[in-house]
């Protein structure tokens, strides 16, 4: 415990809150891994047990200097779930679903409510929440807010920003606030507000006003971007990929913020409808260029989802005998490389036309490739398990060489696709480095891992070389150098490169508007 003022923090904490405070050896280790490839040891931990708990607990710290780390399941893979910090971790208790209203789609959750867990409670009401990362299983809602998350569906759902309705908060000095939207004629009364919060909306409302030019000409053009701060979501003329309400909400400044603005206690989102049916049509190519290309192609017959199960992928869960007579049921032959993709429908006459109808699209554009239909159940979910286990099975190849996430989060508009990812493997090919993929090919995010063997300095010493080259390359294509994992300690450092200075600028004033001691989740 290095802080000066810990014990006496500590001290007062106790008396205050119901739940745990951990200083031990064992639980300080224990936190101080996410996802990712970092390990920081953490000051303490809290596991509160209420919102109050919560309140205690950053009021206390401001007043001690107390750096806080709000978490939830720590799956993050870019590092912003570790720090020098007293961590609070709300995984534990404060995961309640607390309203549901399926007349006008929404729901009311506490930051600790993992998705899925969401997810099989809105069933009964034909409902669900959009985005899905992959660890939906684990990953909770805090967290999906704080990183900005999306999933294999995000060309119809877009980021969580554009489904976070309401946040409750608990700012840096410990004061309370309940962001939505307001209308323009209430905003003056909102930027009169006395305390941290009225602060907030009067500076923030003017830095926007004031640079919404900077603002609009910094941002990446393409769609699927988390990186940053949200101050894209305040102006008009960029991109979005579903429905944007133009009234002014600090919610989603909230959003995609890794838990540096305020501590999220409550968050009201919104829902969308479940798909009646689905279906797959899985293309099968002879390289990963040619797949590539065909996105474009494969996008103008309007799917839900392109996934891609690269080389590398199919190859290990050919060697499992278990995953590879899943398989033999929906896989002809040996292709390089298969692109996942689905078709939401009401009827199977339906879903059957539209994976026909790309099969005939791919071949009057003469891609060479073969669709195999999967449009019973069983066969889908055959297909999603290989898919899902593809990414496990490459982390337990055998060796020292790992496939590390580091540059895994870079989205481009899907027609620089192709180049982008060859260009990528080239330069890492010509470092003695080999590289695997897989994920969101309709969104122009391929998760590119690099194979590197971190206990040599020779490999370590290859990561900022590849993460500095593949932030140029994406700059240069009008794509995001984090579009749903976040920047955390892995691409934090690219921003001012990547961002320029003066939307790194703006992006350092919001920081020390909501924050001025930069006490939470500091770095």
């Amino acid at each position: 415990m290095s802080h000066p003022h810990l014990q006496d923090f500590v001290a007062r904490l106790k008396s205050q809150i119901a739940g745990e405070i951990r200083l031990d050896r064992y639980s300080r280790i224990l936190y101080s891994t996410d996802a990712s490839i970092y390990q920081i040891m953490p000051l303490g931990v809290v596991i509160p047990r209420s919102v109050e708990d919560v309140h205690a607990v950053v009021e206390l710290a401001a007043a001690y200097r107390i750096p806080l780390l709000p978490r939830t399941s720590g799956s993050s893979l870019a590092g912003q779930a570790v720090n020098e910090a007293v961590v609070i971790d709300f995984s534990k208790h404060l995961n309640q679903i607390l309203e549901v209203n399926p007349e006008e789609r929404w729901v009311r959750v506490q930051p600790g409510v993992v998705l899925d867990v969401l997810n099989l409670h809105l069933r009964p009401y034909g409902l669900q929440f959009g985005p899905d990362p992959a660890s939906s299983n684990r990953a909770a809602m805090g967290g999906i807010i704080s990183n900005n998350s999306t999933g294999a569906h995000s060309i119809l759902y877009g980021n969580t920003v554009e489904h976070v309705l309401e946040t409750k908060v608990i700012l840096s000095d410990g004061s309370q606030a309940h962001f939505r939207p307001v209308d323009p004629e209430q905003l003056p009364q909102y930027c009169r507000r006395k305390g941290l919060e009225g602060e907030i909306y009067r500076r923030i409302h003017r830095l926007i006003t004031e640079n919404d030019e900077v603002i609009r000409r910094g941002t990446p053009r393409h769609w699927r971007r988390c990186g940053g701060y949200s101050l894209d979501r305040f102006v008009s003329g960029v991109s979005y990929r579903y429905h944007h309400d133009s009234r002014f909400n600090l919610a989603r400044l909230i959003c995609g913020a890794e838990g540096t603005l305020a501590v999220i206690t409550e968050a009201k989102l919104n829902l969308v409808p479940l798909p009646g049916r689905t279906a797959l049509g899985l293309v099968h190519f002879h390289s990963l260029h040619e797949a590539l290309s065909a996105v474009p192609i494969i996008l103008e017959t309007e799917p839900s989802a392109v996934e891609l199960l690269d080389n590398l992928g199919l190859t290990l869960c050919r060697e499992v005998p278990e995953y590879a007579r899943l398989m033999q049921t929906f896989m002809e032959g040996s292709p390089h490389c298969l692109l996942i993709t689905e078709y939401y429908g009401r009827e199977e006459q339906e879903l059957a036309r539209k994976v026909q109808h790309l099969s005939e699209h791919l071949r009057r554009h003469n891609v060479r490739c073969t669709v195999v239909p999967a449009l019973e159940p069983w066969r889908q979910q055959n297909v999603w398990t290989v898919r899902k286990v593809g990414l496990g099975l490459m982390m337990k190849i055998k060796g020292d060489y790992k496939p590390i996430p580091f540059i895994e989060d870079a989205a481009v508009p899907v027609e620089h696709l192709a180049e982008y990812v060859a260009r990528i493997e080239r330069f890492c090919n010509e470092l003695g480095t080999r590289v695997a993929y897989y994920a969101h090919a309709s969104a122009g995010c391929i998760h590119v891992r690099p194979l590197i063997n971190l206990k040599k300095q020779e490999e370590v010493d290859k990561l900022p070389q590849i993460a500095a080259f593949s932030a140029e390359l994406v700059g240069g294509y009008g794509g995001a150098l984090s579009s749903e994992h976040g920047d955390g300690r892995c691409r934090s450092w690219l921003n001012e490169r990547f961002f320029g200075k003066e939307l790194y600028g703006l992006f350092k004033q919001v920081k020390q508007i909501f924050d001025p001691q930069n006490l939470l989740n500091p770095g």
